[in-house]
């Protein structure tokens, strides 16, 4: 279970890294709220554009269709690193049990399932041990 865990660990860091580098604050659609295609309505985050002060490419969401726009938009940096620390934190407690000898065979046993599974999300990794699926 070690390995596994410090795979998800390395994992979680690595998007950590990635949506670290990005500039923080909401993301916002490029798209006007009487646009029919568009899922932004006048009040979402306060605004109907997206606007990224001082950002190397602040239309990032500009010029795709409304599917990929919301997904950009959905996965802005402060919700995935949200995400990310409640990962880390269910990745601590789940650790915690497995390694814990107070805890009882069937608690154990659920913390090792839950920790594959976890794991099995990034089952594309070069990284993933096949195993970890048993």
């Amino acid at each position: 279970m070690d390995d596994l865990i410090a795979f998800l660990r390395a994992r979680i860091a690595e998007a950590e890294e990635i949506a670290g580098r990005c500039e923080p604050g909401r993301w916002f659609s490029s798209r006007t709220s009487d646009d029919p295609e568009s899922f932004t309505r006048p009040g979402v985050y306060g605004r109907a554009y997206m606007e990224v002060r001082d950002c190397e490419q602040p239309q990032i969401a500009a010029g795709v269709n409304v599917r990929c726009e919301r997904h950009i938009v959905h996965n802005e940096p402060a919700r995935v690193l949200t995400d990310l620390a409640a990962k880390r934190d269910r990745l601590t407690y789940l650790a915690h049990v497995v390694g814990g000898s107070w805890v009882d065979v069937g608690e154990h046993a659920q913390a090792e399932h839950l920790l594959r599974l976890e794991a099995a999300a990034y089952d594309w990794h070069s990284d993933y041990v096949p195993e970890w699926r048993d």
